[in-house]
């Protein structure tokens, strides 16, 4: 297996290189919906621990880590974004024996309701109100090659609407995990591939409008929206875990954005409490406009495993640095059956 991962390295490289981001692309791409994290656990460690990242959270992060389920579970997330946004995950996922794990996952964004406005009313007096729908759905499969790696492969659909206009796309996210690395018990890699798919294309009737004559409605015309592509992003994870202890390091290149250096660490005492840390920084170009902030910062969380009726409850939080916005607050409830 060792070979294998080191054969494919230059091969996995190559392609981090040819979807790598700039500053140049920032904002051109579509279905940026599929950035928004879920779970407390990861996004406590800012997306740093991808090696033995587990259960249903891990669909998000490696759905390679699907495959370390051990039972039929549930998971149902809520995280507080900014102002009235909110972020809702749900999944199920069971074992299939040899067959390996399958898993469906839901994550809806909540942007709250907003007013309609007009070119006669540009303020929304009129009282009209509409919500945007924000949502992914996936279907993951997982297995394992051995006792220390585990793939997995994810399909899902993006979909965006307004009124009588929507967009959807097709993706892919597939991942690897290996423990055992270079001969190192505890150290472990991962690699990632997130949002591999088709583009973004608003259509519907919200895209057609009238041109004005002198005696009224002269002919009617459709705005053709752009196609844009979903903001892929390539990982390459490596964690260490001794005595309880996790440490993660990840680099994510982006193709739409600035490459990241996460990094992050949990410790788990007795098995039933955990407590973690996180942090992002921008890998930024010599010459970009940027000041070196970032819009997350450092990131503090803490779980608690109990099991009660022979059902193991999970229960994380976490607190979620924004910057300038307030502090965003993540809570997951986990069930494993």
């Amino acid at each position: 297996m060792i070979k294998t991962i080191k054969k494919a390295l230059p091969t996995i490289l190559a392609v981090a290189i040819l979807i790598a981001g700039d500053e140049s692309r920032i904002g051109t791409s579509g279905g940026n919906q599929v950035l928004v994290p879920a779970g407390a656990r990861g996004i406590a460690m800012a997306g740093s621990e991808r090696v033995y990242s587990h259960g249903l959270e891990s669909v998000y992060w490696n759905p390679a880590g699907l495959a370390r389920s051990t039972g039929t579970s549930a998971l149902a997330t809520n995280m507080a974004l900014f102002n009235d946004v909110g972020v809702n995950y749900f999944g199920v996922a069971s074992p299939l024996g040899d067959l390996g794990t399958i898993g469906i996952t839901v994550k809806s964004i909540d942007m709250g309701d907003i007013p309609v406005t007009t070119v006669e009313d540009m303020d929304g007096a009129g009282g009209g109100m509409f919500k945007p729908t924000l949502s992914t759905m996936g279907l993951t499969y997982a297995n394992a090659f051995s006792d220390r790696a585990n793939f997995g492969v994810t399909a899902k659909v993006v979909y965006e609407s307004i009124p009588r206009a929507s967009a959807s796309a097709f993706a892919f996210d597939i991942g690897v995990q290996y423990t055992g690395f270079a001969g190192m018990d505890g150290l472990g890699l991962a690699l990632v591939l997130n949002n591999i798919g088709t583009d973004m294309h608003y259509e519907g009737s919200g895209l057609t409008s009238a041109a004005q004559g002198d005696n009224g409605i002269s002919d009617f015309y459709n705005l053709e929206s752009s196609y844009d592509k979903l903001p892929s992003t390539y990982n390459l994870s490596l964690s260490y875990s001794v005595a309880g202890a996790i440490l993660g390091m990840t680099f994510t290149s982006h193709n739409f954005s600035y490459d990241e250096l996460t990094l992050g660490a949990e410790y788990t005492l007795m098995d039933m409490v955990s407590l973690r840390a996180g942090m992002t920084s921008p890998m930024l170009e010599e010459d970009s406009s940027n000041d070196g902030e970032t819009l997350f910062g450092v990131n503090f969380g803490a779980g608690l495993k109990y099991s009660l009726y022979g059902v193991n409850m999970v229960v994380d939080y976490t607190m979620r640095n924004q910057g300038t916005f307030d502090t965003s607050n993540v809570l997951s409830l986990g069930l494993l059956f």
